[in-house]
């Protein structure tokens, strides 16, 4: 088990109610009983419930099937972007906190492969506001020597039913040490655009091994194709838990908290405000989503610099907003 040091809030009495007899037998419903009738060892955590969870309805446009990743916008209040994932039109979605749809853009020039990722950050040399990154990042059998992440101006979000087109800076990249599945991505202050592993890794040994991050620095738009280099590894060790698996990572408004969520927690994590590197001094704080029984938790965007906003794939899932417990330096 991975030495997560948060509160030690182990809350099997909480997950056990969640997985009752009535629940179809799913293979995340089959995750959540796992959790319910597993204690946890002394040095992992569940985590502080999510708090203050408010529902938002699926009032999605028709066409948003997955809700696979959330950004939320800095320049539209209560105005979110969200995307489908594999083999599906590459369109990106405009909601707001109601739930109603606020548009729909086509990005002319990408395919979606397998999009699962999203991310806001600055345009890029000479280029003024803010743009949307969004990451055909993920490979579930780790196969694709080359992965690729779009970038576009943040549109406007306008009335239900509105529709547009948009035109993407493409970057193309590999990792350095071979395939990865990736569905987490941030974008630092300084157009730094980070990468966390989904799945399970073994070290030399056999054993688990912590997520990692790769990096591609902002630079590295200028000469596509690139290589991510591995820069750091976080203390969440995919497979170590039912339902651990990363699927969305988020930058908070200040640039100073970087949410990491997984099927069933989200980890927060003091980070450098200025590189968007994870400050590892500062012990993380673990939130237990269990609570919010979602049909399977993707995405995590910051509502504000307190509140998170969680979506789970299908068109008739809720998305919720909730707190989380930040690090204890925050």
């Amino acid at each position: 088990m991975p030495n997560i040091r948060a509160p030690r809030v182990l809350a099997t009495a909480l997950l056990a109610a969640a997985a009752v007899s009535s629940m179809a037998c799913s293979g995340m419903d089959r995750a959540r009983r796992a959790i319910a009738d597993r204690p946890y060892e002394q040095t992992d955590s569940m985590g502080a419930p999510a708090a203050d969870v408010v529902t938002i309805p699926p009032h999605w446009p028709a066409d948003l099937v997955e809700n696979s990743a959330a950004v939320m916008s800095r320049a539209q209040p209560g105005i979110w972007f969200t995307l489908n994932d594999s083999g599906n039109d590459p369109l990106i979605f405009a909601v707001d906190t109601t739930g109603a749809d606020r548009g729909v853009w086509r990005i002319a020039n990408a395919s979606n492969v397998d999009w699962e990722s999203m991310a806001l950050g600055p345009c890029g040399a000479g280029n003024a506001g803010r743009c949307l990154y969004v990451g055909d990042t993920g490979d579930n059998d780790a196969r694709h020597p080359n992965r690729t992440i779009y970038r576009v101006p943040e549109p406007r979000a306008g009335a239900p039913g509105a529709r547009g087109t948009l035109r993407a800076e493409i970057l193309t990249y590999r990792y350095a040490d071979g395939p990865h599945d990736v569905e987490a991505m941030y974008v630092a202050g300084d157009g730094a655009t980070y990468l966390i592993t989904k799945r399970v890794l073994k070290n030399a040994n056999g054993a688990p091994r912590e997520a990692l991050v790769f990096a591609l620095p902002a630079a590295d738009w200028a000469h596509s194709p690139a290589v991510a280099a591995i820069v750091d590894s976080l203390p969440i060790v995919p497979g170590s838990a039912p339902m651990r698996l990363v699927t969305d990572a988020a930058l908070s408004p200040n640039g100073r908290l970087l949410a990491v969520r997984t099927y069933a927690q989200a980890y927060v994590f003091a980070v450098d405000s200025a590189s968007g590197r994870v400050q590892h001094q500062v012990p993380p704080a673990v939130c237990n989503l269990i609570g919010m029984d979602e049909a399977q938790g993707e995405g995590v965007t910051w509502v504000d610099d307190r509140r998170l906003l969680f979506t789970s794939e299908g068109n008739t899932a809720p998305a919720h907003i909730a707190r989380c417990p930040l690090p204890a330096s925050r």
